[in-house]
């Protein structure tokens, strides 16, 4: 009993300081509600100043990007405008080709039949002439003829002789050229590798800028099945914009009148904050820039023509290379990128002043709706073949407050 008094009192010895610790930890007093603002709104203060970092590098890794792709771009319509202009280079001289190897063939014929005739003549003995029968009348008829024909001959023989020099100028042209096009194609496939580094980039980028691109592609889907036609697409999507655009400016009016009995340091960084909150509403729709066609090739149908099913075109049609790129015509946001009804795959940008640029006839889309693109920058990509299997081509349309106008008006030298 002694040593069992002895073990508790130990043990109560023992634990008196952790006892005494509990207690003062306890009756220990609670932060000041003061010092707990200033500790909460330094934190926010830290993450809004590293999240403005972190949204500033993004931007300026975007706009480096842009310039590259802008470019790289424009050098790659310009091969692909060159290779255009030596396909049609070794397309004609290879009709030349052809038209002369088909005379040449014709004349040599002929003019060989009359040499072998004029040989046979030159072998046969003057008197075995005079001998035969009726000789010096037909012989002076022969003279005459021949006298008469030979001029001929000789014309036809010169042309022979230009018609060869010409062949085997176009040979040797035809040869320089495919050479050519063999170095400005491999130059292309080069730029081409390194443009697709660079969308991958930038699709990277702009999905870590954006969080709501699947939100507004599923908006515009819905909006695109209930349009019946493009003018009222077109429509729809002004419409949309301008009903997100009252619903900004209803938001940040109720913030900022919430805000008034806030010192005004809060009020500035909370307008701040509300301006940032919605980043797809407040994309500034960028300058113009050099306006130019979406492609490299040749207009097959001009504005207003007869297209191939005897309509009036609204727009152009230009015949381009296989997988040729595709750049926006001017600065804008994309508004809508997606299929269409019968147009296929397209992309709508917003320029300034009510402009909008429709680009029909794409294999692959490179942008993503409410991504704001520069003069020349890469949108998507051509087909390798057209539907009957011919070369590729595009649809391009401008329009003014929803109505088609002749590019002509925004893109000099058409």
């Amino acid at each position: 009993m002694k040593y069992t008094i002895a073990f508790i009192f130990l043990i109560f010895i023992l634990s008196a300081p952790a006892m005494a610790q509990d207690d003062a930890e306890a009756v220990r007093p609670a932060v000041h509600p003061a010092r707990q603002l200033e500790r909460e709104k330094t934190e926010r203060e830290a993450r809004k100043s590293t999240l403005e970092k972190e949204a500033k590098k993004i931007n300026a890794e975007l706009e480096d990007t842009q310039k590259d792709l802008v470019g790289i771009a424009g050098e790659i319509k310009k091969n692909e405008a060159e290779l255009n202009k030596l396909d049609l280079r070794i397309r004609d001289g290879r009709k030349e080709q052809f038209a002369i190897e088909k005379r040449l063939k014709k004349d040599k014929g002929a003019i060989g039949d009359l040499v072998l005739a004029l040989e046979r003549l030159n072998r046969t003995p003057p008197e075995a002439i005079i001998a035969s029968p009726g000789a010096p009348l037909e012989t002076a008829q022969s003279a005459m003829l021949l006298q008469g024909i030979l001029p001929d001959i000789y014309g036809r023989a010169e042309n022979l002789k230009k018609d060869l020099t010409r062949l085997s100028e176009l040979i040797k042209q035809l040869q320089d050229d495919q050479e050519q096009a063999k170095k400005t194609g491999a130059d292309l496939a080069e730029k081409q590798t390194k443009i697709a580094a660079l969308l991958e980039k930038r699709k990277d980028l702009y999905a870590r800028n954006r969080s709501d691109v699947k939100e507004e592609e599923a908006a515009l889907k819905d909006i695109s099945t209930r349009a019946s036609n493009l003018k009222d697409l077109v429509s729809r999507i002004e419409e949309r914009e301008k009903a997100a655009a009252e619903e900004e400016r209803t938001r940040l009016a109720s913030i900022e009148r919430k805000a008034r009995s806030l010192p005004k340091a809060q009020q500035k960084e909370i307008k701040q904050a509300a301006l940032t909150a919605s980043p797809s509403r407040t994309t500034p729709i960028p300058r113009p820039g050099s306006a130019q066609l979406p492609v490299s090739g040749m207009i097959k149908t001009g504005f207003r023509q007869m297209d191939d099913i005897g309509a009036e075109s609204q727009g152009l049609t230009i015949e381009s290379r296989p997988s040729g790129l595709v750049v926006a015509p001017m600065g804008g946001v994309v508004r809508y990128a997606g299929t269409f009804k019968n147009y296929g795959r397209i992309i709508i940008v917003e320029h300034q002043k009510e402009y909008h640029s429709l680009i029909a006839g794409l294999a692959r889309i490179d942008t993503v709706v409410g991504q704001s693109v520069a003069a020349g920058e890469p949108v998507g990509v051509l087909p390798k073949t057209s539907s009957e299997g011919g070369r590729p081509t595009l649809y391009y349309e401008l329009r003014l407050k929803g109505e088609p106008v002749n590019p002509a008006k925004k893109i000099a030298g058409l």
